[in-house]
C-alpha cells in the first residue's frame, strides 16, 4: 500500500462537510469515486454519516464513460 492510501485514514473533511450532510440526513446521498472500494473507505472511515458508497472495481464502465 502507498504511503498516501496509509496516510488517508487522517484525512479530514472540508470545513463544513459534516455539518452540511448531517443537516441532509433525510436526503439519500452517496460518494462516487474512481478509486477502488477499499481506498473509498479507508479515505472516509473517520468522517459522520458517510455511508453510502461505490467505487470504481464495482461499476462496468468507470471514468471517462460512467454507467
Amino acid at each position: 500500500m502507498s504511503f498516501v492510501v496509509c496516510r488517508w485514514e487522517e484525512a479530514k473533511a472540508l470545513p463544513g462537510a459534516d455539518r452540511l450532510i448531517a443537516h441532509l440526513h433525510k436526503v439519500p446521498l452517496a460518494l462516487a469515486s474512481n478509486l477502488l472500494r477499499e481506498y473509498i473507505d479507508a479515505k472516509i472511515s473517520n468522517h459522520k454519516g458517510w455511508k453510502e458508497c461505490f467505487g470504481s472495481d464495482q461499476v462496468k464502465s468507470g471514468k471517462p464513460a460512467p454507467d
